[in-house]
């Protein structure tokens, strides 16, 4: 009955980022009904969706194809780009994470009147609507990559919505917050890597 009860608010969830966003925020943060847990598995059942769409336009593609050319093979499998664009999907869930995780401790607050601090998860959220272009991925390109970077923009657009009715967030803040968060994804993309070949040098 509960799990029916969670699939039944993630579902309203989804819903609502898309068609009332500010209601999903309020739903989220106010009714308490579902966890970091629950927008992590939306997430992930977005992106397997997009394994599934991938692979019925590879199978599309292959029939029209054969149909087409009866003549000639085609190098495209089955498989092709399935598991790749669920990576993808899945490295930006915990990209949004991170940013979450960033977000919280990027400037110092006055406890005395935040006591309660950030809330937590605002991109996970808001970063709903780009997860779900993973259903777009059934048609032929370059349409998925189209979805991809207007999913990407309305989510961005959900995100500052949020974080300048809530935190008063200016335009410049948002930016300067990204451009922090650049940063920061760049040293840890880039620390493992100076490491190695400190690493790499002082042994060879």
């Amino acid at each position: 009955m509960q799990n029916n009860h969670s699939t039944r608010a993630r579902t309203d969830l989804l819903r609502d980022v898309f068609f009332s966003p500010k209601s999903a925020f309020e739903s989220y943060f106010q009714k308490h009904e579902l966890g970091g847990r629950d927008l992590f598995v939306t997430h992930l059942s977005l992106a397997v969706l997009g394994i599934l769409s991938k692979f019925v336009s590879n199978l599309i593609q292959i029939f029209v194809f054969k149909v087409t050319n009866t003549d000639e093979e085609t190098s495209l499998t089955l498989f092709q780009g399935v598991f790749s664009v669920f990576a993808f999907y899945v490295l930006m869930i915990f990209v949004f994470r991170l940013l979450d995780s960033f977000r919280l401790y990027h400037k110092t607050r006055d406890r005395l009147t935040d006591w309660d601090g950030p809330e937590p998860h605002v991109f996970t959220v808001s970063f709903l609507p780009f997860t779900s272009t993973a259903i777009f991925w059934i048609l032929p390109p370059p349409f998925p990559l189209v979805f991809v970077g207007i999913g990407a923009l309305y989510s961005l657009q959900l995100s500052y919505m949020y974080l300048s009715m809530i935190r008063h967030w200016t335009t410049a803040e948002f930016f300067f917050f990204f451009l922090k968060a650049s940063l920061f994804f760049l040293f840890l993309t880039f620390f493992p890597l100076l490491v190695y070949n400190i690493i790499r040098t002082v042994s060879f």
